[in-house]
């Protein structure tokens, strides 16, 4: 492949933000293009150079090009919309019949989340998936949330405010499940933000507003003790705002302009944290809710940055070309 070729394609996939056979079909399909082009002006006499110069001319600046691409497949149909919003959904319901912190529905309901974020990310990662990557992060985020008072002993005790130190056992499972709920949580962000790093807002966008729930929680005696039925007076409140970011999940994965889709969740997302913020702050002003709606924004706009740092694209150097697919990439199955 000649270099200003593969620059081309490779400027084109920086920019399509799509699942990755996807990619690698379109880039496929873009070399075929370019082989053939290229092959017809040397028939009609033009030298190698400046027939591949012209046939990426003839095709336009690769941003735009992979503008049109993206609006070309990337606008969800109404199941994959509801597929989206259905793990907010979900988890307002328990909410709603404030069974939350019941163990059993509790536990099967973020077992069927897990097992079908699972089951998407092997089969293709389609682009309901990301919301329901986020709520099947939240059980790690609970398990280090329990961990805290083992924390909190082992620091005091290392810092000499206190003589005892904690059972070496639980001391040992609670390092593990923080280092591996940590791990996993960076891991799959990474992951995430190499394909978009708008999939990655979209998945993470519930964590901030549960884990100020979850505080809140703490002041009241803790999750895991009761302190009567006071424990249930954000839960109308906290289902209003999961099923405004239900509505955003829905809305991201309908619109066809990656644009509009930045727009529409930073926007929602915003929204949502400021109304948590109304809510489990209690009347914080309007100093408060604007530092709640700034700390939100920078939350969502925060993978940006990573993506910058880390690049875009799960397959990175010369063995992107080397495979079967580009030889023949009508052969590459998009589940």
């Amino acid at each position: 492949m000649l270099p200003e070729v593969k620059k081309y394609l490779e400027d084109v996939r920086a920019h399509l933000h799509l699942a990755p056979a996807l990619e690698r079909q379109i880039i496929g399909e873009l070399y075929s293009y370019f082989q053939e082009k290229v092959a017809e002006l040397q028939e009609n006499g033009a030298p190698e150079i400046a027939a591949v110069r012209e046939a990426i001319k003839s095709s336009g600046r690769p941003r735009v090009l992979a503008r049109m691409m993206y609006e070309a497949c990337n606008k969800g149909s109404l199941t994959e919309a509801f597929l989206s919003s259905l793990p907010h959904l979900v988890v307002a319901g328990l909410f709603v019949s404030h069974l939350w912190d019941r163990a059993i529905p509790s536990s099967f309901v973020f077992a069927a989340i897990v097992c079908v974020t699972l089951w998407a990310w092997w089969h293709g990662k389609p682009s309901w998936l990301y919301s329901w990557i986020g709520y099947s992060l939240l059980p790690l985020l609970i398990a280090g949330y329990a961990s805290r008072p083992t924390i909190e002993q082992t620091v005091a005790f290392f810092l000499g405010r206190s003589e005892a130190f904690p059972d070496i056992r639980m001391f040992l499972l609670m390092i593990a499940l923080f280092s591996l709920g940590l791990w996993t949580i960076v891991r799959t962000t990474m992951r995430v933000v190499r394909r978009d790093w708008v999939l990655a807002s979209l998945m993470l966008v519930p964590l901030p507003i549960l884990g100020s729930w979850l505080f809140n929680i703490e002041q009241m005696g803790g999750l895991l003790r009761s302190a009567g039925n006071a424990i249930y007076q954000w839960d109308t409140a906290m289902s209003l705002v999961l099923f405004m970011l239900a509505g955003a999940s829905a809305v991201f994965i309908r619109l066809r302009r990656r644009t509009l889709k930045i727009i529409a969740l930073i926007t929602l997302g915003v929204i949502a944290g400021t109304m948590a913020g109304q809510i489990l702050w209690g009347n914080p002003g309007f100093l408060g809710l604007l530092a709640a709606a700034f700390l939100m924004l920078l939350f969502l706009v925060g993978p940006a940055l990573l993506e910058a740092r880390i690049g875009h694209g799960e397959l990175r150097g010369e063995s992107w070309w080397a495979g079967e697919w580009l030889r023949r990439p009508s052969a590459i199955k998009i589940d």
